[in-house]
């Protein structure tokens, strides 16, 4: 089928257009901006791309959210309906004839691109995921909506349901809405039409570079009831994917760690403390040992008290020397590799025990990241860490208040990391680390429970246990504790064994201190 062939599928806007009123006219049309709008973390005046914007609901309810929206579209009736809708709601967005598979922006062009209902159609869906790619700025945001629509036409025992479904829509509300016929030539040129999504986009995007969260079923707030009943076999998911700005990342965060290592010190008493935490938490026997972003050695220092062989990591030298140090002045050994969390040199299944304290926030790519530590894992081995949320302040409005409380009580939110062995003020830029926070996935999210929950059983980890620390709770009694929530977290590697052996490590891409 030639692409004139296809877009005479969508010649006229008319019958969607019927749709789209619907969704002005209801509590949806607040509930779309919502859903939407909550990604942007209160910034404003966004440069948005609405790619296949039909008669216009994505690039309306946005410019009247206040942003800067060109929408896109192939059919001229479906922007003719778009640019009547735009008028009659007082807003401005560019409207524009563009094919997606050939659309004509310069890169970095947008900060976020949004589309719905339309990457199901897609001839070739990798090529123009990377064209969004180019199109986004470095810390641009991907927001696709759509769901497994025709999926049912591939798969009997779905096409089933769907039947039952529009049945019980007819007999409910004495319309007959078809969702079990359609174009089958059409869909024939749409390869997503038969793929289950939304793993395909998770495992296509991270490829490209993208920080991919996912959320199923989104329907259930956007949704009329009829829709939830009638639609109910394609959920509605949510893909938000962060363009990688991971050089910018790691160099402001190597920077500051380098900066800040002269402060880091720490006694036998933590040394104690986090061997008693982490221990019921291990397997038997002498066990191999990677520590992720070692910092200045303390969790190194637990696991090799504990009588473990330990590899510590960490992509700034200056913390590798520190630690090495400590470790020394303690008796202790390990082996020191300079290495990013996310560029890790080992073999894989090549450690029972992986690692990390305070590292997991600050990865560009997170569950990229750990899916590398699930493969340098060996099957039943453990994943295990301990963070908070340091810089939800940015975007959480609490935790900005209770910063500030503790700020007063204590007269720094720093502690004593901020001066030298000797007391002197160290010259720490601090702001590299607020600045690239606001970049980084995870600092937006209330963890544990808005991600480590949801995403570690999802790649295959099985959490043992997690004990979580609120010293936000003691501000209201003087006390100045912490403005954070903070967490320690175990899980089990589910993975099964394969043929894979575990190798010698490649040097040639770190620096063995």
């Amino acid at each position: 089928m030639d692409q004139q062939e296809r877009n005479r599928r969508w010649a006229t806007g008319e019958s969607y257009d019927r749709y789209i009123q619907s969704e002005f006219a209801s509590f949806r049309k607040e509930a779309w901006k919502k859903q939407i709008t909550e990604h942007f973390q209160g910034r404003q005046n966004l440069e948005i791309l609405d790619v296949g914007t039909g008669p216009g609901f994505f690039a309306c309810i946005l410019a009247q959210a206040g942003h800067r929206v060109t929408a896109i579209d192939s059919s001229e009736g479906m922007l003719a309906c778009a640019r009547a809708n735009a008028e009659r709601l007082g807003v401005a967005p560019v409207f524009r004839k563009m094919d997606v598979n050939a659309m004509a922006f310069p890169p970095a062009r947008f900060d976020v691109i949004v589309s719905r209902n339309v990457t199901w159609t897609l001839e070739h869906p990798e090529q123009v995921y990377r064209a969004f790619r180019d199109l986004l700025k470095p810390d641009g945001m991907l927001l696709i909506y759509d769901a497994n629509w025709h999926l049912h036409f591939f798969d009997e025992q779905a096409r089933e349901r769907v039947l039952a479904r529009e049945q019980r829509h007819f007999e409910t509300y004495g319309v007959r809405e078809v969702v079990s016929g359609g174009d089958m030539a059409y869909y024939e040129t749409a390869p997503l039409t038969r793929i289950r999504r939304p793993a395909w986009d998770r495992k296509t995007l991270e490829g490209l570079g993208f920080s991919v969260c996912i959320t199923e079923d989104i329907g259930r707030w956007l949704y009329e009831q009829w829709e939830k009943d009638l639609y109910g076999e394609s959920p509605l998911f949510e893909i938000c994917a962060m363009k990688s700005a991971s050089d910018a990342i790691r160099e402001n965060m190597h920077t500051y760690w380098q900066q800040r290592a002269a402060s880091f010190g720490f006694g036998e008493a933590t040394v104690r403390r986090l061997m008693d935490q982490v221990r019921p938490c291990l397997p038997e026997g002498q066990l191999d040992v990677l520590d992720v972003g070692t910092g200045t050695g303390v969790v190194a220092a637990a696991m090799a008290r504990l009588g473990h062989r330990v590899t510590a990591a960490d992509l700034c030298g200056n913390m590798l020397e520190k630690a090495k140090e400590n470790l020394t002045a303690m008796g202790l050994t390990a082996r020191y590799v300079c290495a990013a969390a996310g560029k890790l040199p080992f073999a894989e299944n090549s450690f029972d025990v992986i690692i990390s304290r305070n590292v997991t926030w600050a990865l560009p790519e997170p569950e990229q990241t750990l899916g590398l530590w699930q493969k340098l894992l060996r099957p039943g081995g453990r994943l295990i860490y301990w963070d908070g949320n340091h810089y939800y302040y940015l975007f959480n409005e609490t935790d900005a208040e209770n910063r500030q409380r503790l700020q007063a009580l204590a007269g720094t939110v720093h502690g004593e990391n901020g001066y030298d062995d000797r007391g002197n003020p160290l010259p720490v830029d601090y702001s590299l680390c607020d600045q690239t926070a606001v970049d980084l996935p995870l600092s937006r999210l209330d963890r544990p429970w808005q991600w480590d929950n949801l995403r570690l059983p999802e790649m295959g980890f099985a959490i043992l246990t997690e004990q979580v620390y609120r010293p936000q709770t003691l501000l209201d009694q003087g006390a100045a504790a912490g403005f954070y929530t903070s967490f320690f977290l175990a899980a089990v590697n589910k993975k099964q064994k394969n043929s894979a052996e575990a190798g010698e490590e490649n040097e040639d891409f770190t620096k063995i201190l």
